[in-house]
């Protein structure tokens, strides 16, 4: 059991680091720590096959100026390992652009790879709302339902 723990924190630490230094040239690194099927979900899309997750990952760097992860929180509990993070870039339309999300993560049952990674964060807040004909609409349906 002392192994699987083991082989957990170093790929938690890894996969922080891998974000965290995530470059064109760096991208492909994922495929080491993650299963043939490994899954990937955030609030725009579902992908599966690190190569599929590799090229989303790859097309940051031509969407935006300077995406830039920086992982404050690590955590693990049983066959889920968690990432909360920072995320900065700037994107065209929005210009700066940041925002703080979690990532749940779940390990492979020898604790080596990565079977999945789930991304929590608000993208109606975080994306929609900061565009802009579409965050004003946002901004206001948020207040009527602040007020009920």
């Amino acid at each position: 059991m002392t192994e699987i723990i083991d082989r957990q924190k170093s790929l938690l630490a890894a996969y922080a680091s891998y974000f965290e230094t995530l470059s064109p040239d760096t991208v492909d690194q994922l495929s080491a720590m993650v299963t043939d099927d490994f899954t990937f979900q955030d609030p725009f899309t579902t992908l599966h096959g690190p190569s599929d997750v590799c090229a989303y990952l790859a097309k940051a760097f031509s969407d935006t100026e300077n995406p830039r992860f920086i992982v404050t929180h690590r955590a693990i509990d049983g066959e889920m390992g968690f990432l909360r993070w920072k995320f900065s870039a700037k994107v065209k339309v929005i210009g700066h652009w940041e925002f703080t999300g979690m990532s749940a993560l779940t390990f492979s049952q020898d604790g080596g790879l990565l079977t999945s990674h789930i991304d929590h964060w608000d993208a109606g807040q975080n994306f929609y709302g900061k565009l802009p004909v579409l965050g004003w609409i946002i901004r206001r349906l948020a207040r009527r339902v602040g007020t009920l």
